[in-house]
């Protein structure tokens, strides 16, 4: 269907060879025995637009790996985090709802993933598995967030990371969460305002002409949400949800593989499909 990532698998007669057809366009990408493996934990995972991103990544520096969409109920995670290391995966994301019950299946732990109470990033290597959180620079990365007063929406683990990446770059932090007394906030007086739910297709909070607004989440078929939409009709400076994933995912890209991220293939594929 149109605007859906579509995965696909194909058996062929080498039983060590199958095929993955991904995105909008199908596009065939051989898995063999050799193949390095990565994948997606969360529930669910139809949505998401990391597989393209990340084969598209591998593909543009000639490496034998594939990205795969693992969708993972919460009550299969320890196994599933479990599986992946004992067969061979080099690592994974993980995503809602999941960044922050998976520190538990975690051995380790980087002093970001720590501060933040949150992790989206696995490396399995040497037999340990190794958290780390992204999500929060790839936001930092992106805006001017050095004395500013920033309004994160959300209390989950994207929200963590987020808030623990603007309070180390220097902002003032507030987090306003639907689960928390006083919602819905204003976002008067605020420089910088982050959406840190999966919200799309409703405005939680107007945002107001001069700020900063990110919008972690993302429309599978690439629309701007409702979020973005109206921070672009005020004028504000946006970082879109896609923006949002392709720096995370980079910095994926470069934990598990040790390379530098090849940003404009993986933005292409994000962007374009």
């Amino acid at each position: 269907m149109p605007g859906a990532n579509l995965y696909k698998w194909i058996c062929r007669p080498d039983p060590c060879r199958v095929s993955l057809l991904t995105g909008d366009t199908p596009r065939v990408i051989e898995i063999r025995g050799t193949t390095t493996l990565v994948g997606l934990l969360g529930w669910p995972t139809s949505h998401s637009l990391s597989p393209p991103m990340q084969n598209a990544g591998f593909a543009a520096l000639g490496l034998d790996w594939a990205y795969v969409p693992l969708p993972t109920p919460p009550e299969l995670l320890a196994d599933a985090v479990r599986g992946l290391a004992a067969t061979g995966f080099a690592g994974a994301n993980v995503t809602i709802p999941h960044k922050q019950s998976v520190i538990e299946h975690c051995d380790e732990l980087d002093p970001i993933a720590t501060a933040a109470g949150s992790v989206n990033t696995l490396v399995f290597s040497d037999g340990r598995i190794v958290g780390s959180s992204t999500d929060g620079d790839a936001v930092t990365s992106q805006i001017d967030a050095a004395g500013r007063r920033a309004l994160v929406l959300g209390a989950g683990g994207s929200s963590r990371a987020v808030v623990e990446a603007l309070e180390r770059a220097g902002a003032e932090v507030t987090v306003s969460s639907r689960r928390l007394p006083g919602w819905p906030p204003s976002s008067t007086g605020f420089d910088v305002l982050v959406n840190a739910t999966p919200v799309k297709d409703d405005i939680l909070v107007p945002p107001r002409p001069g700020q900063q607004v990110v919008d972690l989440a993302y429309l599978s078929d690439r629309r701007d949400t409702a979020l973005v939409t109206a921070a672009r009709e005020q004028g504000c400076e946006v970082v879109d949800g896609l923006d949002v994933l392709l720096f995370q995912g980079a910095a994926a890209f470069e934990r598990w593989t040790g390379l530098a991220a090849p940003l404009l293939a993986m933005r292409e594929a994000l962007r374009e499909g």
